[in-house]
């Protein structure tokens, strides 16, 4: 598929709209389904990602490896991280994809397309926003929150089936009244548990810069809607490739499936006051990975030495982030509240002492 696509009603660029799950064209509004780009070949794509998308050098910098590419249509240069697969020309906001990035190895087998559009994003954002009163006014401006970017996160969707052996003693404690005492007696029973648990689809994170408890903590994202990759579902988006590769993802896409097999287990143990595991067997059988693009909003802000990071789902909404806090901000407020709080006991010991008069 193309790098940037081209209308074939007046020849203008189009955008991915992820409120319509379609392609519009920016010139004349023409709309495009993901049918009507069938005809776009891989040749085309590569001709044309060579025109777009020169590469000029390598850089090393304090956050890592830069390179720069060279924008075919106002000559300008693009500076972006070595990972990145999809960014935009700063200065015409071409979109420039970046082929070796999608292609080989670091070809995506699926995509799950955006549908939480840019303006939808930005009023939720603002909503979270409200009633944080400690947060900087900075972080809060309009021109801070236009950095609110859609970017395509890679992610390891993992497959597995969980075998699990766990063995013990369960205890079941009643407690019944005799007379004036009180009974207590508790039934000891052996416990096993063995079975196999399919697990389909469980993300992890493959990028490096994006930190995993963030990205952990908007899931779930609805699987069922992902589709083959296809680089026109890149366009109007970021896009970054992994550095995190499968076999280093596996560690933590292993616990995560354990855990959902302890979910299982625990959930069959519910009638037992105490459980006393003598044997806790657990092992991944048959595992497999898809390599894919997620949707993520995302908000990168710098305030007085630390990094900010906010992140929302892009097809759900869910959202969580840390932000700054105005030190300032809080000491004001404090003031405040000592202050209202010196003049109601002030007033209260006055009206006491009226009282006492009369």
């Amino acid at each position: 598929m193309p790098a940037t696509l081209k209308c074939g009603n007046c020849g203008g660029d189009l955008r991915f709209t992820p409120a319509l799950q379609l392609w519009k064209c920016e010139w004349c509004d023409k709309e495009h389904t993901e049918s009507d780009l069938k005809g776009f070949t891989q040749e085309a794509d590569e001709m044309l990602n060579e025109k777009v998308a020169v590469k000029v050098r390598l850089e090393e910098t304090d956050d890592g490896v830069v390179a720069a590419y060279k924008c075919a249509y106002c000559g300008a240069e693009v500076v972006t991280a070595e990972e990145t697969s999809q960014t935009f020309c700063v200065y015409c906001q071409r979109p420039i994809t970046i082929l070796s990035q999608i292609s080989g190895e670091f070809k995506p087998e699926v995509v799950l397309p955006f549908k939480l559009v840019r303006a939808d994003a930005m009023a939720q954002f603002k909503n979270f926003l409200k009633g944080k009163r400690f947060v900087p006014n900075s972080y809060c401006a309009e021109k801070n929150l236009e950095k609110l970017t859609g970017v395509y996160i890679p992610f390891w969707l993992f497959n597995s089936t969980i075998h699990f052996h766990v063995a013990g003693e369960g205890d079941i404690v009643t407690t019944s009244r005799q007379g004036d005492y009180k009974v207590t007696k508790t039934d000891t029973y052996r416990i096993v548990r063995t079975g196999s648990l399919g697990v389909k689809d469980v993300p992890t994170d493959a990028s490096s810069k994006t930190p995993d408890d963030i990205m952990d903590s908007i899931e779930p994202y609805e699987f069922s809607e992902l589709k083959p990759f296809a680089t026109p579902f890149l366009s109007g988006f970021l896009a970054e490739r992994y550095d995190v590769t499968q076999d280093e993802s596996f560690g933590r896409a292993n616990r995560r499936m354990e855990a959902s097999a302890e979910k299982k287990i625990k959930a069959s143990l519910t009638r037992y006051s105490r459980v006393r595991r003598q044997t806790d067997n657990k092992h991944a059988d048959g595992v497999s990975a898809r390599y894919a693009l997620l949707p993520v909003w995302m908000l990168h802000s710098y305030f007085n030495g630390k990094d900010y990071l906010f992140a929302m789902n892009g097809q759900t909404g869910k959202m969580l982030g840390n932000l700054p806090i105005d030190k300032g901000k809080m000491f004001r407020f404090g003031l405040l509240v000592f202050g209202l709080s010196g003049t109601a006991c002030a007033l209260l010991g006055l009206l006491l002492q009226l009282m006492e008069v009369l």
